[in-house]
């Protein structure tokens, strides 16, 4: 009761879910089997033009979905091949680099090894 008090809206659903309930409860009448009955009988026919429109709108739906899952899967492609360009072009800069040090590394280690004038 304090919790729905500030909140009409919460109140308004919890009386309208009890009877709901309370209608779910209760037994149909004569009046009201009799009038159901009606439109079931006729559901057929007048359900048609409501299943047509309704297939197809699953259709549109269908295709919408199929070509954003086209684009969705040719942005990941994209977007993998991409990254696979950026990190071949790292991997040959890094390997670039190593090749480089490497080269300076066997210089000093063979300038040092030689024999220095003068000395011995």
């Amino acid at each position: 009761m304090r919790r729905t008090q500030g909140n009409p809206m919460a109140a308004g659903l919890i009386v309208f879910g009890a009877g709901l309930l309370a209608s779910s409860l209760l037994p149909a009448s004569e009046v009201e089997q009799e009038k159901a009955a009606v439109p079931m009988s006729r559901g057929g026919e007048a359900l048609e033009p409501v299943k047509e429109a309704a297939l197809e709108s699953a259709q549109h739906l269908k295709e919408g979905a199929r070509e954003a899952a086209q684009g969705a899967a040719q942005e990941v492609k994209d977007t993998a091949a991409e990254a696979a360009r950026i990190t071949q072009d790292e991997a040959r800069d890094q390997a670039a680099q190593v090749t480089d040090q490497a080269r300076e590394s066997g210089r000093q280690v063979a300038d040092e090894a030689r024999p220095q004038p003068g000395s011995g």
